[in-house]
């Protein structure tokens, strides 16, 4: 989509218009990189009111947004899509004159499952996820959609009675979920919850992630994820402490897995394979 197609977009340029009338897109990212980090450190001492339904959805929008885009809190009136990838076909959202509609029914089927409350953690991440991958596929607004859709999930978890710690979810783990869910595979979303919602597996990764950054490596740009408890993994051993131990897995990912479960007498930078010990989620 370009500026011919696209009324979001400054005239023959690929910048969003935006309320500080910005035309650099280097200067709208970092501007609203910082509005928005504001925004959303305020809803986390003061939440978005709501009912957990369409109106709640955009309210929380809007308020993130609300700096930066005079149509913050409005579903987009284009279609929008993701491009063709790694042999797959470009992935279009929800045509924009169906987005009313598929919301309301999306938000009657939670409440018809009572907002998921009452539910044990396992059962809870899992109905989460399918929320998360029905609001994804919609993708209702123009820019936003994965800050909003945390905030969402992150306040209805709350009377839920569990907690959702995105703070330790990569962007490139959130991109390759969410790329996948469009693709109507949701279970990277399943697993990413049902971890995220288990401290004894947040605490690591937030380990890990300081470690990460005070060696200077982006790893918001790394998918990095703990291990699966009963699942094999193979790659090269990175780092390890007396707790735990920093896999690059074949697959480019990093792991942070428990140091019992490897050989004590492997060096760093010699691959290994194992199988993570623990029981896996029911």
């Amino acid at each position: 989509m370009n500026a011919a197609s696209d009324p979001y977009l400054y005239p023959g340029t690929d910048v969003l218009r935006n309320v500080p009338g910005l035309r650099n897109a280097r200067d709208l990212a970092a501007f609203e990189t910082a509005k928005t980090a504001q925004r959303i450190y305020q809803i986390t001492r003061n939440p978005v009111s709501g009912r957990f339904d369409t109106a709640h959805l955009k309210a929380i929008h809007k308020r993130v947004f609300q700096d930066v885009f005079t149509w913050a809190g409005g579903f987009r009136t284009t279609s929008l899509g993701k491009a063709e990838e790694a042999g797959h076909p470009p992935t279009w959202f929800t045509p924009p004159h169906l987005l009313e509609q598929e919301s309301e029914r999306i938000f009657r089927e939670l409440h018809r499952a009572n907002l998921l409350r009452g539910l044990g953690r396992i059962e809870f991440s899992r109905g989460a996820a399918r929320l998360l991958t029905d609001v994804n596929r919609l993708h209702p607004f123009r820019e936003g959609n994965g800050r909003t859709q945390r905030l969402f999930l992150e306040a209805l978890a709350v009377p839920a009675g569990h907690a959702l710690y995105f703070d330790v979810v990569s962007r490139e783990r959130m991109i390759r979920a969410s790329v996948e869910a469009s693709r109507g595979n949701a279970g990277m979303f399943v697993r990413l919850l049902e971890e995220i919602s288990d401290e004894r597996r947040v605490k690591p990764l937030r380990r890990a992630i300081a470690f990460l950054s005070r060696e200077k490596f982006n790893w918001n740009e790394t998918y990095i994820s703990t291990t699966t408890p009963g699942r094999n993994h193979a790659g090269k051993l990175v780092g390890r402490d007396r707790n735990e131990f920093m896999l690059r897995s074949d697959d480019d990912c990093i792991l942070i897995g428990r140091v019992e479960d490897i050989d004590p007498q492997i060096g760093i930078g010699d691959r290994l394979s194992f199988r993570a010990s623990g029981e896996p989620d029911q």
